[in-house]
């Protein structure tokens, strides 16, 4: 495996799991702040997604629920991961793509955004919004922080260079 692509995969690794952390962060403190457990969502969207839960007065808090859905959950952001690195690696070789890598993060961001929103809706209610935005941002903030802070030589194209300029020839 050349070099580059397994520097890429590490990174989408890492980008992945620190976004999944953020996630479970950010998700388990609003339920304790909320006086419910702090695995609360992670049961309610498990049982829901393996188990047919209709009704969230019906949600049982079980470590079956609970860890599949993080299972799930992971896996997710181990995709993200991948392809954030993978179009940050796009945008460090090639700097004329940095304007279409940041409206295609942005257009899967939105598209996972609105449709965890849409999904959850009948489970968490009208407040789902503000939860999983908050959640998402964190995670979407973790993730960037740590791909900028991986490729120096794409934080000073970004600084040096205008985006989508070709750099001056040496």
């Amino acid at each position: 495996m050349r070099a580059q692509a397994r520097d890429t995969l590490i990174s989408g690794l890492w980008a992945g799991v620190i976004g999944y952390g953020a996630v479970v962060v950010i998700i388990a403190l609003l339920n304790v702040l909320a006086g419910r457990s702090p695995f609360y969502t992670a049961a309610l969207f498990g049982s829901a997604l393996f188990y047919h839960l209709r009704d969230p007065a019906a949600l049982v808090v079980a470590p079956g629920p609970v860890l599949a859905f993080n299972m799930v959950h992971m896996v997710v952001f181990l995709g993200l991961g991948f392809l954030c690195a993978w179009l940050v690696s796009l945008a460090e070789r090639f700097p004329t793509t940095q304007y279409l890598v940041l409206v295609v993060l942005l257009f899967v961001a939105l598209h996972v955004y609105f449709a965890m929103a849409f999904l959850t809706r009948p489970l968490l209610g009208e407040l789902v919004w503000w939860h999983i935005g908050i959640a998402s941002l964190a995670a979407a903030i973790g993730m960037g922080w740590y791909l900028l802070a991986t490729h120096p030589f794409l934080r000073r194209e970004l600084r040096e260079i205008p985006m989508g300029d070709v750099p001056p020839a040496p």
